[in-house]
Order: C-alpha cells, then sequence, then structure tokens
C-alpha cells in the first residue's frame, strides 16, 4: 500500500542523501561541468569577438555608428547560421522546427538546448542509477521493510532521486541564464531567460523515462556501478543500433519509436500536436518502466 508520509519521508532522504553521498556529488560535478562545456562552445564565437573588439579598440572607435551596427548585425547573423548549422547536424529538423528554434526564439539557447538534450540520458543516468541496488547489497532496505511496504520504498527513492536531479539542473540552468544574460548581447535577456526556463521543463520531462530507467535496473541487480553501466547501454547502445541500422536499410529508422530517444526532438516543435504528443509519449514510458520495475521489485529478494 502506498502511503503519502512515507513516500514523503523516503523521498526527502533521497534527496539529502544524494546532496551528501559521492554519487551524489559526481552527478553534480558532472552536470555542472558538461553543461558549462556545451554553454561555451556554443557562446565562444560570441566572445572571440568581444576580445576582438577590445584588442582592436581604437580601429572600431574610427567607425561610424552605422559602420559599426552594421558590423555587429553581420557577427550575429553569423552566429545565428552557426546555430542552425548545430541544430540542424543534431535534429535534421522540419522546416517548421528549425524556424521555431532560430527566429521565433533565440537562436543561441535553442543551440545550448538541443546540444544539452543529447546529454541528458548520460547525466541521468549518472544521478539515479544508484537508487536501491547498493542497499540490497548490503541487505540495508531489510530493516527499512520493517517499517513501510515496498512500494513507498521504490516509488519515494524514485522521486527523491528525480527531484535531486531536477535541482542539479536547475542550478546549472540559473548560472546560465545568469551567464547568458551579460555576455550574450543578440538576444534580449528577457527571452533568453525565458527560453532556458522553457528549455529546463522540456529536459526534465525527457529525463523522467531514463529515471525511471534507472528505478528498474537498480532493483534488478545488486551492483551500483553494473546499475549505472547498464542503464548507460540501455539508453545510448539501442539508439545507436538504430542509427547504424538505418544507414544500412531505411525502415530500420522506425525503430527509434521503440526508446524515448527517437521521440526527444518532438518537445522542441512548434506549440501543437506533436509537441503535446512528445509529452504524452515519455510520461507513457515513465508509467511502464515504473510499472514493470515496481513489480520486479515486489518479488525479488531483498
Amino acid at each position: 500500500m502506498i502511503r503519502k508520509p512515507h513516500l514523503q519521508l523516503i523521498a526527502g532522504h533521497s534527496v539529502r542523501h544524494g546532496i551528501r553521498g559521492g554519487a551524489g556529488l559526481i552527478s553534480i560535478f558532472m552536470t555542472l561541468i558538461t553543461g558549462l562545456i556545451l554553454a561555451y562552445v556554443v557562446i565562444a564565437p560570441l566572445e572571440a569577438f568581444d576580445q576582438q573588439k577590445s584588442h582592436f579598440a581604437d580601429r572600431y572607435a574610427e567607425l561610424s555608428p552605422e559602420q559599426n551596427q552594421q558590423l555587429t548585425e553581420e557577427l550575429n547573423k553569423s552566429v545565428i547560421k552557426t546555430a542552425r548549422k548545430a541544430i540542424d547536424w543534431a535534429t535534421d529538423p522540419s522546416e517548421a522546427q528549425l524556424k521555431n528554434l532560430t527566429d521565433d526564439h533565440p537562436a543561441i539557447v535553442s543551440a545550448f538546448l538541443i546540444l544539452l538534450m543529447l546529454f541528458t540520458p548520460f547525466l541521468i543516468c549518472l544521478g539515479g542509477f544508484n537508487q536501491t541496488s547498493s542497499d540490497i547489497d548490503s541487505k540495508g532496505l531489510r530493516f527499512l521493510l520493517i517499517r513501510t511496504e515496498r512500494p513507498n520504498i521504490f516509488f519515494g527513492r524514485f522521486i527523491g532521486t528525480y527531484l535531486f536531479t531536477a535541482v542539479v539542473f536547475a542550478i546549472l540552468f540559473v548560472i546560465l541564464m545568469l551567464y547568458m544574460a551579460i555576455k550574450v548581447h543578440i538576444h534580449a535577456p528577457g527571452e533568453m531567460v525565458l527560453w532556458l526556463l522553457g528549455g529546463y521543463l522540456r529536459i526534465m520531462i525527457f529525463a523522467l523515462p531514463y529515471m525511471a530507467l534507472c528505478a528498474w535496473i537498480s532493483c534488478s541487480i545488486e551492483s551500483g556501478f553494473g546499475s549505472m553501466i547498464i542503464s548507460m547501454m540501455i539508453a545510448y547502445l539501442i539508439p545507436g543500433f538504430i542509427g547504424f541500422g538505418s544507414s544500412i536499410s531505411s525502415s530500420v529508422h522506425y525503430g527509434q519509436y521503440l526508446t524515448p530517444w527517437g521521440y526527444k526532438y518532438w518537445l522542441f516543435q512548434p506549440m501543437g500536436l506533436q509537441f503535446f504528443a512528445g509529452i504524452l509519449v515519455m510520461l507513457g514510458f515513465t508509467v511502464l518502466l515504473l510499472f514493470v520495475g515496481s513489480r520486479h521489485f515486489a518479488k525479488r529478494d531483498l
């Protein structure tokens, strides 16, 4: 029987333990480092231009305001063109989606979000692999079973680990909001902050099925390290094999829709049927994986 007070207690303990534990600290470090590196890759052309302007300040000072404005606009077009290439490389988007990402929203932010989506399963698996596996190995869950039922443990750990990961990503996005508002001058700061907020929500929706996958794998084996490796292999090898098979036969391409990976960029479609379908698909995968994981956890020896 699921008991709300027990869920809250176990989830809260998972969040606190994640902050203090070694795996949690590694997850925080890797998430922040990965996100900041991706942001730097996207913003580097702008910083290079700023450094060039500082180095040749006297030469730029000789330009008329109209010439200076024209030069800045040319740079902006060049940066947006680069962002469009990055998005096109990562997503193979439709014209409507590309327009939505580069014209309707800040292109620099869109490029960062699209790149971050590629690393999200890795970061989620890194933060969520050890929900129950180590405690099963140490037999520590036997003491917890005296006080509550198995569903409370399974779902409480899942909720707590997901909340911990959401907080870590929120810290990353707050840093990026401040950084981009100061460093990026080709988009209005308010537009970038709002789109980063929208991107954060989309990425956390995309993270749900992978956190549920980790919950299932974690309760299936008694090794935290093994749980991490298997979760990452499932998250990336299956889409990788499908992508390789697609280069041989185009019909294999449809196999990507057997995993959340195939729907990830639906979340960045213009607001409409496909966007909301992407959300429903992610929730559907999450419910399915949690159902399978909870059934296995209910039957296995602890």
